[in-house]
């Protein structure tokens, strides 16, 4: 279908003609051609071998066009992206991804294949390394070849790379024995070389975050900085164009204009800097008249309005229309599609979605002689109406009025905090000792046991007290979780304070637990309305919808229309980020309820939030005969009565409010369901009338705050939980960048959102200094209404002021980070974070959350002091902010300061204050070991398909090798700690050997004493499954303990027969003959002929695996 396009457009212009005049290199303008359809003309050129540098005036546009090229099936695609850093800005964080892109193109170019390079008017500004120094600098590194590793060092040094201990971003190389890890400036993947001497045995490319290996090459080729030349001179990209290019400029006089005036704010920065040591201008950016001669030997494509700057051979004109607006109507659609038919155009509309394929085809209808239409899954960026060619290509996200997300090949190349780093124990930071309590980790030290050496992590306590922690116990030890900037209490080691904190965290959990799945099993025992499956409306309403639906979002709104469908009363909790869409699914549910006849309360903490739900349900409803009205503190008391009257005789079906909703003069005539937004912020009052309504209509509740993946399952048998952890996928990444402080960029933000209409937040998170900060903007921006809020106003006044806000009576609001608390502003797409590096990445992260809320592009600039003198994590902080731009992307990794909340808010707020005694991974464990507890004692009947589980033992391995990784071996001690964390915390053979291969993969073959520690891992594993709780491997002889039989791990041992086989198997076997021995209730096997701990693993891996098929036994 997507040919029948093609063919159109290309039978639309002489082809054969454009194809000479490419051929002969000369300028032909294109007049008439709009969307998609250049790509669609370009994409026949390109497969017979024509080589494109496709420039476009923006950089939004330039990637549109790339997507296109690659939807066609173009393989060679490119996007060269703009470093977007402003001339001479020396305080910029560099995007490695941005630089990575750039000199991947430069290579490509370099390999002369055909291709179709795409680029913005600000990317070709920035001159480049020239072509043959590029060419000269690449490094081509062969398996087998002789290389010295310390002149590659040095050669990496000239060209821009840097040495590290690991290497975990472009630009990055580190030397470990043999091992030589170097992170190309092109490629997705760093590369490790092995040498034996000075040959290279292999190479491997790696993945950055486990450093492991994935994939063997026989060559590789190191490419130097783009942007780094040790020459007197750089060249644009046009001087790397082979001759037979043709350049396409869309809008050829714009590109120019940004040409000139890129280069003149490049004159005016340079002319005020003092430094006479750097270089012109010149020497960095094109100038006009270098752009003009630089395009002479290559054939030139305009297209667009008529361009003056390129005077062009000859024009081609084709008549085509722009794609027509429908504002997501059916019946604008459906007229439109009629009225083509009768002209004998076909209609082809593109979506890129098979479910969105489906539901046009049921709200349009079967395509007949009168209605002809058809549905492609195709991903183009704009449609287009050819009338001599008898057809019209609409797109879904144009019918819609959406966002259109390029799809496009882009590197994940990261340069912030990854998951491992925020897991990673550094020396002097908390931990948490599950039995012992808050000490500070302090490093190594070798101690000698029995003849033995071992490394023992070392944890200081209150007054200077000193743990020892084995390297085989510190699965044990894990990195303390608390609110963000908030220092812990570490505890005194002997006094009972820990199993005390321990204790009563316990009893309170399992008292919440407990009340959770009392109210489960109550509302289980219930009957509710029925209700009916969708109907036509519901399906048109839902096709309306702005976004196109996430996986996440689909099976939530499949969740409650289950729930509402079924006899039993809906308790169901939806919890998503900011903009993931909950409220849709509750714009969903209560039209359903509607469509029944049933009223919908919706219950909001806020009178602003309950002006905003009555704009969102209103507009979503606006086309169907339902009435939704608000009540709230901004309608009068004359409205309010009228209000509550209709209400009580059925005459409004969906009201919003805040607690005033549920005050007693407020009467539904037939209440068919409850949503609570935001229920954790109501008062106990309140909650206690909420718990009324759940015993006698559904109820949707829907909270921003992030419920934790750790609690998700121990709340599964307690709540119905829906969770959305993806955002829309037409929502606009949020454009974000870290600067230091300017008063010339926060005038030019201001001004730019303004100009379009739109409104700025900015955040100063010192109530002290706003009216000083109010004041500085004022001056900035005189023309512009500024106001200014802080949560210690009276809630009236700061209400008014953020309402006012809301309805656009003023355009930048300075304030703290009270806009944190989930409100909607969507012609707010700019905001100005002040002093950026004093937030945690969590509280930023929700901040940016407030713009792009809209289809517009959105801005977040990060402020901060001197970028140079902030420290590495708060500029990796940052960093992973601006390089995880798109809403949700990888903040998962960083959201521990919301866990801690998320579980305040579900289990109630004072469980934020056990969390920070404890820390939240031992808290999390403390819960499911409770919810657990509770299904197999009071509520056994409840959850009788979940078998009842036991922990395996903690085992303790004694022999008398000696097992460590030596510092010569790995040689950073933080690493060796997180190594050896591995290694504890592995629970299968497979973990071990992986880790073994690791080891082997990084850092070279393992030592010795690295070796011993695998045999004693799996020692320790075979051991654990058997439920010894103690393994000692001396003198040809192994001591197995058994558990105590008081003890609950004792009682399933010997009641599931485990120490009768046990027994029978040493009875059996005359080569390692068997003593058993009691003493104070505890029985040990002595087995003997068992000449090391290799054999001793092979004998408990064998006894293992011939128990266990006897032994039923869920592990």
């Amino acid at each position: 279908m997507i040919q029948t396009i093609t063919s159109a457009v290309n039978r639309a212009v002489p082809s054969e003609k454009l194809a000479s005049a490419i051929q002969k290199n000369r300028k032909v303008h294109l007049k008439g051609f709009v969307g998609s359809s250049p790509a669609l003309l370009l994409t026949g050129f390109y497969r017979k071998g024509s080589t494109f540098l496709y420039i476009t005036p923006t950089f939004e546009k330039a990637v549109s066009v790339a997507s296109d090229f690659e939807q066609l099936g173009c393989e060679e695609v490119y996007l060269f992206p703009p470093t977007r850093t402003k001339p001479y800005n020396q305080d910029k964080v560099v995007d490695m991804s941005v630089m990575v892109q750039r000199s991947e193109v430069l290579e490509k170019l370099n390999d002369g294949k055909a291709s179709i390079i795409v680029a913005s008017a600000d990317a070709i500004t920035e001159k480049l390394v020239p072509a043959e120094e590029f060419h000269r600098s690449s490094i081509e590194i062969k398996k087998g070849e002789l290389t010295d590793p310390n002149n590659l060092a040095e050669q990496l040094t000239e060209q821009g790379y840097k040495p590290t201990k690991f290497v975990d971003e472009p630009g990055e190389f580190a030397i470990r024995g043999g091992i030589f890890d170097v992170f190309p400036f092109s490629g997705e993947y760093p590369v490790r070389l092995e040498f034996f001497g000075d040959e290279i045995e292999s190479i491997r490319e790696f993945d950055p975050d486990s450093q492991r290996s994935i994939a063997f090459l026989s060559k590789t080729r190191l490419v130097p900085n783009a942007g780094h030349s040790e020459n007197e001179k750089k060249e644009s990209i046009v001087a790397y164009m082979p001759d037979f290019t043709t350049i396409v400029a869309e809008d050829a006089d714009l590109i120019q204009s940004h040409i000139k005036e890129f280069f003149n704010e490049a004159e005016e920065t340079f002319s005020a800097i003092d430094d006479d040591t750097g270089k012109p201008p010149s020497f960095h950016y094109l100038q006009a008249e270098e752009w003009d001669d630089a395009i002479k030997r290559f054939g030139v494509i305009t297209l667009g309005s008529f361009s003056s700057s390129v005077k062009p051979d000859s024009e081609e004109s084709v008549r085509m229309l722009p794609h027509p607006s429908f504002n997501g109507s059916f019946k604008l659609l459906r007229e439109f599609i009629s009225g083509q038919t009768e002209k004998g155009i076909n209609t082809l509309i593109l979506t890129d979605h098979i479910t969105q394929k489906e539901r046009f085809e049921e709200l349009l209808g079967e395509p007949s002689e009168e209605f002809n239409y058809a549905i492609v899954i195709q991903n183009l960026h704009e449609g287009f109406i050819l009338p001599d060619e008898s057809l019209a290509v609409l797109t879904d996200h144009q019918i819609f009025n959406r966002y259109h997300r390029p799809k496009i090949k882009r590197k994940q190349v990261r340069g912030g905090i990854s998951f491992k780093e925020l897991k990673e124990l550094n020396i002097g930071d908390y931990v948490v000792h599950v039995d012992y309590g808050i000490g500070k980790f302090s490093g190594f030290k070798r101690i000698e046991v029995r003849g033995s050496v071992q490394e023992a992590a070392v944890v200081r306590y209150k007054e200077d007290s000193i743990l020892y922690v084995n390297v085989s116990s510190l699965h044990k030890l894990q990195k303390y979780s608390g609110k963000e900037g908030k220092e812990p209490r570490i505890t005194k080691l002997g006094s009972g304070e820990w199993a005390r904190k321990k204790a009563t965290t316990k009893k309170k959990v399992k008292d919440i637990a407990k009340d959770l799945i009392e109210l489960y099993a109550k509302r289980k025992a219930q009957t509710a309305f029925k209700f009916s499956p969708d109907n036509a409306w519901q399906t048109e309403m839902e096709a309306r919808f702005e976004y196109e639906e996430t996986p996440d979002q689909l099976a939530a709104i499949h969740a409650v229309k289950n729930d509402l469908e079924s006899s039993q009363p809906m308790d169901r909790l939806v919890c998503g980020d900011v903009g993931f869409g909950k409220t849709e699914v509750a714009v969903r549910a209560a039209f359903k309820a509607v469509m029944d006849q049933k009223q919908v309360a919706i219950l909001v903490p806020t009178t602003i939030l309950a002006d905003q739900h009555h704009k969102t349900f209103s507009s979503r409803m606006k086309d169907f005969p339902v009435n939704v009205e608000v009540i709230s503190r901004f309608r009068s008391k004359a409205e309010q009565k009228q209000v509550i009257e209709d209400l009580k005789a059925g005459k409004v079906d969906i009201l919003i409010g805040t607690h005033r909703l549920i005050s007693k003069d407020v009467e539904f005539k037939n209440l068919g369901l409850l949503v609570i937004d935001e229920e954790q912020r109501f008062g106990v009052a309140v909650k206690e009338k909420l718990k009324a309504f759940r015993a006698t209509v559904d109820v949707l509740t829907l909270t921003a705050t992030p419920i934790p993946r750790t609690l998700q399952f121990s709340l599964m048998g307690a709540r119905d939980l829906s969770i959305i952890n993806t955002p829309p996928r037409n929502r606009q990444p949020v454009f974000t960048e870290i600067h230091s402080f300017d008063a010339g960029l926060i005038r030019d933000a201001i001004i730019q959102e303004t100009s379009r209409g739109g409104q700025v937040f900015f955040i100063h998170n010192r109530v002290k200094t706003i009216d000083e900060v109010t004041s500085m903007i004022n001056e900035l921006v005189p023309d512009i209404r500024v106001r200014h809020a802080h949560g210690q106003m009276q809630p009236a006044r700061l209400e008014k002021i953020i309402s006012d806000f809301y309805h656009h009576k003023y355009d930048v609001l300075v304030s703290t980070n009270i806009v944190e608390n989930g409100i909607d502003i969507s012609n707010a797409n700019t905001i100005i974070i002040n002093n950026a590096n004093q937030f945690g990445l969590s509280e930023l992260h929700q901040l940016r959350g407030r713009v792009g809320r809209s289809n517009r592009k959105a801005f977040c600039y990060l402020i901060t002091p001197q970028i140079s003198s902030l420290t590495t994590e708060a500029r990796k902080r940052l960093t992973a902010l601006e390089e995880y731009s798109d809403l949700g992307s990888g903040f998962n990794i960083a959201m521990r300061d919301l866990d801690i909340r998320g579980a305040g808010d579900i289990l109630g707020a004072e469980q934020s204050g056990y969390i920070s005694d404890i820390g939240f991974e031992l808290y999390t464990k403390i819960l499911n070991d409770a919810v657990r507890e509770l299904k197999e004692s009071e509520f056994s009947s409840l959850f009788t398909a979940e078998p009842a589980t036991i922990d395996l033992p903690d085992t303790t391995v004694e022999f008398d090798l000696s097992a460590y990784l030596d510092s010569n071996y790995v040689q950073d001690s933080v690493e060796r700690l997180n190594l050896y964390r591995k290694l504890s915390e592995a629970s299968t053979v497979v973990q071990i050997e992986e880790w073994e291969n690791e080891m082997t993969d990084r850092f070279g073959k393992l030592p010795d004493s690295g070796a011993n520690l695998v045999k004693a891992a799996k020692l320790k594993l075979f051991a654990s499954k058997l439920f010894l709780t103690k393994v000692t491997v001396r003198a040809e002889r192994a001591w197995l303990v058994c558990p105590k039989n008081d003890s609950k791990l004792g009682s399933y041992f010997y009641e599931n027969g485990y120490f009768q086989k046990m027994l029978n198997q040493f009875q059996a076997d005359e080569d390692h003959p068997c003593q058993v021995v009691q003493k104070n209730d505890v029985v040990t096997f002595v087995v003997k002929n068992l000449k090391n701990i290799e054999e001793a693993c092979d004998y408990l891996q064998n006894l293992y695996h011939t128990v266990s098929e006897e032994v039923e036994l869920e592990v």
